[in-house]
């Protein structure tokens, strides 16, 4: 098994965690739209989401034949599209791509093989990422 996702995952925070009808004095449009548009305040909250998930997550740290890549990137898919799965702009742990770290799990070519990235803002290569 291998776990692939952002820990500020657009689509969920956008349609799940935010959606417009739990905030009807409209105060987290902008930031549920772009995470650079969030107040600290709303980013604490963020954060808390982010901090549930890679928690929740330590339950496979004992298990060598799984993997994962969680990012800080305010994106969704990242699958999808070469421009982040394997493009010199990709996001990056370390000085792994998302194709490496996927690689080197399903190749055997490292044991555990589990990145997670620190909290919003820290990954500069989180930039080069087209919008959600």
């Amino acid at each position: 098994m291998f776990i692939l996702n952002s820990a500020y995952d657009s689509w969920q925070i956008q349609n799940v965690l935010l959606p417009t009808s739990s905030s009807p004095e409209k105060s987290w449009l902008s930031c549920k739209d772009n995470i650079g548009n969030c107040n600290s305040t709303q980013i604490k909250v963020l954060d808390e989401i982010r901090n549930t998930m890679i928690n929740d997550l330590k339950v496979i740290n004992d298990k060598a034949d799984w993997g994962m890549f969680i990012d800080s990137c305010f994106t969704h898919c990242q699958t999808l599209f070469r421009i982040s799965w394997s493009s010199p702009t990709s996001p990056r742990l370390g000085n792994k791509n998302i194709a490496k770290v996927v690689g080197d799990w399903y190749f055997g070519r490292s044991q555990g093989v589990k990145e997670i990235d620190c909290e919003y803002p820290c990954n500069p290569t989180c930039n080069s990422l087209p919008p959600p």
